[in-house]
């Protein structure tokens, strides 16, 4: 099953030191002389961060200039919007990935700190517990107002 070797699974939580550094597991780090891109993103009402590889970055890239029954404005706009929201995250050679101070704490995170880190498959989510909570309730209140979603997953 080696299709999933590079997928991120479940929640995790970590600690946060004081420089905004989380070790992250050996199958969730980018692939060497890779780095992530943190993407400021709001899941359910949610705030957290996406973390997101440099192919997974450039997908996205090639989902907005691939939008259908768009102008050049509109996808200049979106790719503009993505920029915008969006750090560089190094992840060094021990496999910590650094979350700049002032994102971490307009997060809600504290330094030092825990975090709770959600996989997403090809890329994974930075939430403070609290906020990893609360987004669980609300998945989970998605899976049982949506039968097409509870049906497809079997997870209720």
């Amino acid at each position: 099953m080696s299709i999933f070797r590079h997928f991120r699974f479940g929640p995790l939580d970590r600690q946060l030191d004081t420089k905004g550094r989380i070790s992250l597991p050996v199958d969730w780090r980018p692939p060497a002389e890779e780095s992530f891109y943190l993407v400021k993103v709001k899941v359910f009402g949610v705030p957290g961060l996406r973390a997101l590889t440099q192919g997974a970055f450039a997908k996205k890239l090639e989902d907005i200039e691939g939008l259908p029954d768009s102008t050049p404005r509109l996808r200049d706009q979106a790719k503009n919007m993505l920029f915008g929201a969006t750090v560089e995250g190094n992840v060094s050679a021990q496999g910590k990935l650094t979350i700049p101070k002032a994102l971490a704490e307009a997060h809600g995170m504290s330094l030092p700190g825990t975090v709770t880190l959600i996989g997403r498959g090809d890329s994974f989510e930075i939430f403070t517990p609290e906020n990893a909570t609360t987004l669980e309730t609300a998945e989970a209140r998605e899976r049982e107002e949506n039968s097409m979603i509870n049906d497809v997953l079997n997870l209720s």
